[in-house]
């Protein structure tokens, strides 16, 4: 399809609507996870019965992989595709490099 926007006005400040647009979902994956992610990790780890660390140190890792590993099976075998192994390579590296150095 065309492009909804010419190059000039793209240049000319349509960059900022990006940026309200990536704020907002930024906003709400904030909300998302505050309202439902962490919650039903509380239960779970009370129901399983582990210490906070644990839980932190596994089923937050877990929740965090989750849509890579979905990405992956969904591309590798329904769309037959090299995303999987791209995905898997990608996370790796940019949770080794970022998360533990923003960590340190």
């Amino acid at each position: 399809p065309p492009p909804l926007f010419t190059e000039e006005q793209r240049a000319d400040g349509l960059i900022v609507l990006h940026i309200i647009g990536v704020i907002y979902m930024l906003l709400g994956l904030a909300v998302v996870c505050d309202e439902y992610f962490v919650p039903a990790l509380e239960v779970i780890t009370e129901r399983v019965g582990v210490s906070d660390d644990v839980a932190g140190a596994t089923f937050m890792a877990a929740g965090g992989s989750a849509p890579e590993l979905f990405t992956s099976f969904i591309g590798v075998f329904i769309a037959k595709s090299d995303v999987g192994f791209g995905t898997i390579v990608g996370s790796a590296v940019f949770n080794v490099l970022f998360v533990i150095g923003m960590c340190a």
